[in-house]
């Protein structure tokens, strides 16, 4: 007896409908061709998905180790493993959050406007 199964009975395609998280800024580019500016919004889109990414890594550990904490079952080991785990991801976390307030001070005592149009990709906020 051969039966056809299949576990996604109905498969169509689908186009996803994302928007861009490129920043545009007019100072990159002028008439058509990139200015010198453009290193600087590189830079900006480099940094902001660093800093993102640096969140996204920090806030995963933590709950890796909150669930370590709790399928410890008392074990002193685990949970100082645990407690060293959080302990290193919200440092890291401050020191990303740290080095995006030093870029931001940069930004405006050198009056660099590029480096103040970070934002995080795919929301379309500028932060500032």
């Amino acid at each position: 007896m051969n039966k056809n199964f299949s576990l996604f009975p109905i498969i169509k395609p689908v186009q996803a409908q994302t928007q861009s998280w490129a920043i545009i800024n007019p100072n990159c580019v002028q008439d058509g061709t990139a200015t010198i500016q453009g290193i600087g919004c590189v830079l900006a889109n480099v940094l902001s998905v660093v800093l993102t990414l640096i969140g996204i890594a920090g806030f995963v550990m933590i709950i890796y180790a909150a669930f370590i904490m709790l399928l410890s079952a008392g074990q002193s080991q685990q949970v100082e493993k645990s407690r060293k785990t959080i302990t290193f991801a919200i440092i890291g976390i401050i020191l990303a959050l740290s080095s995006f307030i030093i870029i931001n001070l940069l930004a405006n005592f050198t009056g660099i406007g590029i480096i103040k149009s970070l934002s995080i990709p795919g929301s379309g906020k500028n932060w500032f």
